[in-house]
């Protein structure tokens, strides 16, 4: 997608959603879910009815927000939203 077709999506209101959340144009919400027993605390983040977890505490993990953040936007790419 060229930037100036991505102007005009935006002005009409139709830039998929998955596109928003790459180019950082929605506001993502995270609240902590709480922590397992023996596990790290867990993360959700959510944005426009989709959702994603991940792990903080843990230094080397694969679960972390940016993965998440990439979840999501295949998650939106999928729904076709």
């Amino acid at each position: 997608m060229t930037n100036k077709e991505i102007e005009i999506q935006v002005a009409l209101g139709a830039l998929p959603l998955w596109k928003q959340i790459e180019l950082n144009m929605v506001e993502l919400k995270e609240t902590e879910e709480g922590r397992s027993r023996f596990g790290p605390r867990v993360m959700r983040i959510k944005c426009e009815g989709i959702r994603e977890y991940y792990a903080i505490d843990q230094l080397f993990t694969r679960s972390n927000r940016q993965s998440a953040i990439k979840l999501l936007i295949l998650q939106a790419k999928k729904l076709k939203l």
